[in-house]
């Protein structure tokens, strides 16, 4: 009796182990799309000589980049001195801020230790990418104010929408009624929005650079988002954005070889422009949000190379930035309900940019 029972046990431990070995190919990727971590999948490349033939065949990938590199600046002991022991304080913050902005979200293309490896050569373990997001690490550069942001990219800029504001707070009647019987003509601290708008710009520019080459790569890819782990900021390409990259980033034809080779390699590295722009612009001091809420210095920006901006002469946003900038947040309640609000109402800018 006792040697039966032992029969059993063991048929039944041989049946739960080869139970995932009777999943088809197919089902056993189906699952691994639904892990996505990039981490977690290469992990299960070790548990078998199946997994590890299958993984690479992932088709709908999530990579979170965990590391940073700091830079001198933060360490600097000065940093925090007054701005009026700088000329031009001002003009100053603004270039510093900026290049600092840039050299942090560079850093990991320029500065990798022997232990931080780039999405590209992360990625390369996967031959079948279709769906593809990253996730960059959080480094908040002024947390003065939320500055959230959606920019689509094809070889260079198509569109940035940019809602910013200083807080989110209770509602004030009163307040709210001051503001809309007077009503605002002016842009205040027009310095700063400057500032958080070449920031956003460069960010994006800096996301979309590094991933040329996983773009480059992955032939089969057709989207794209690289977003921060804070959710402040997202950078989305589409297939036909994807093509365009690939177009103007390989050199095809010519005299081919170790030549044609070297051409692409060197396109590869070029950083992402930004072309010729027209901004828009709007702003409110204090805006109605419903349910007991509002939004303090609330700021609607949409950029577009000027060639797909609006063709209407005015500072107002035509019903294409409209619809761009209402389906920018469309994932958050609150931010859609703010940029309605802001289309109706507000002070109007309109500013171009040149390509730089």
């Amino acid at each position: 009796m006792a040697e039966v029972q032992e029969q059993e046990a063991s048929s039944s431990i041989r049946v739960a182990g080869d139970g995932f070995d009777s999943l088809p190919d197919s089902l056993v990727l189906v699952i691994f799309n639904f892990v996505s971590d990039v981490k977690s999948l290469i992990r299960c490349r070790a548990v078998s000589k199946r997994f590890n033939s299958l993984v690479p065949h992932s088709d709908s990938l999530f990579l979170k980049i965990d590391y940073t590199v700091s830079s001198d600046s933060e360490s600097d002991p000065d940093s925090d001195s007054d701005s009026d022991y700088v000329p031009n304080s001002k003009l100053f913050d603004f270039f510093k801020t900026t290049l600092e902005s840039f050299f942090y979200f560079m850093s990991p293309v320029f500065l990798k230790s022997k232990s931080q490896t780039s999405p590209a050569q992360i990625l390369r373990q996967f031959h079948r990418i279709q769906r593809l997001q990253i996730e960059f690490p959080t480094k908040d550069l002024e947390v003065a104010r939320a500055v959230k942001w959606r920019a689509e990219f094809g070889e260079t800029l198509r569109s940035c929408v940019i809602l910013s504001f200083h807080k989110i707070r209770k509602f004030d009647g009163r307040a709210m009624m001051a503001v809309d019987d007077f009503g605002v003509n002016f842009f205040p601290r027009m310095e700063a929005r400057v500032t958080w708008l070449m920031r956003t710009l460069i960010t994006a520019l800096a996301r979309h650079h590094v991933m040329v080459e996983v773009v480059v790569e992955h032939l089969e890819m057709n989207h794209l988002v690289l977003r921060d782990e804070g959710g402040n900021g997202v950078v989305v390409i589409e297939k036909n954005g994807l093509d365009d990259i690939r177009r103007s980033r390989v050199c095809g034809g010519g005299d081919g070889g170790e030549t044609s080779e070297r051409r692409t390699a060197e396109r590869r590295t070029l950083r992402t422009r930004v072309p010729r722009t027209t901004v828009r612009m709007k702003y409110w001091p204090l805006l109605d949000l419903q349910h007991g809420l509002c939004m303090e210095d609330a700021t609607l920006v949409v950029v577009r190379p000027t060639g797909n901006a609006s063709e209407d002469e005015t500072a107002d946003m035509g019903k294409e930035d409209a619809d761009l900038a209402l389906s920018a947040f469309e994932d958050n309640d609150m931010y859609t309900v703010a940029v309605a609000a802001l289309l109706t109402k507000g002070t109007r800018l309109k500013m171009g940019i040149n390509s730089f």
